[in-house]
């Protein structure tokens, strides 16, 4: 996949005149590459559409006009992007009460190890962004990534696919669509 470059990005004022358009084939996008684990667990897949939008509403937001920030954040989201044997996620743990947030966010600070895809059977383990847990609580955003063989990624064409969250206290699986297999393995070339 081609990585991002200041030439995907348009200048604030134009994507000001897109941005309606834009945004909702963005949602729409979107809306194919989630994995909903449960109700507390959202992992949005990025793809090179997703991060360019996520830039562009960044610049939007900031206003931001000069080449060194926009580069910035090019860098920064471009280290999300996938490649062809690692797909990219956005994991949202989905609490918003004071009391959700202290009973679930000490629970989550074992997703890591927990967390998984499973091609036909084959567990491949979310790699969680270093950084972004303490011992006693876990940040509401996290950064994966799940690195697949040369065999993972021919058997993700045509065996069974499903995420899976084993910790004790939060068990889910989710099972691929054939819609978002598709959009997974396009992130793979």
């Amino acid at each position: 996949m081609k990585s991002l470059d200041i030439s995907d990005i348009i200048p604030v004022a134009e994507y000001e005149k897109q941005r309606e358009k834009r945004r909702k084939a963005a949602m729409a996008l979107r809306a194919r590459r989630l994995v909903q684990l449960g109700d507390k667990l959202a992992l949005h897949f990025e793809s090179r559409e997703t991060l360019i939008y996520q830039i562009q509403e960044m610049m939007r937001v900031e206003n931001m006009t000069g080449v060194d920030a926009i580069l910035e954040e090019i860098e920064v989201y471009g280290a999300m992007m996938p490649d062809e044997t690692t797909l990219s996620a956005t994991l949202f743990i989905q609490v918003t009460s004071d009391a959700e947030m202290r009973k679930w966010l000490p629970i989550f600070t074992k997703l890591e190890g927990s967390l998984a895809l499973v091609i036909g059977g084959e567990k491949v383990q979310a790699q969680f962004e270093p950084g972004r847990t303490r011992e006693d609580k876990t940040a509401s955003v996290h950064y994966i990534r799940f690195a697949l063989t040369t065999a993972q990624k021919k058997a993700l064409k045509k065996e069974p696919v499903e995420f899976v969250c084993t910790l004790k206290e939060y068990k889910e699986k989710f099972k691929v669509s054939e819609a978002l297999r598709k959009e997974l393995l396009a992130d793979l070339k």
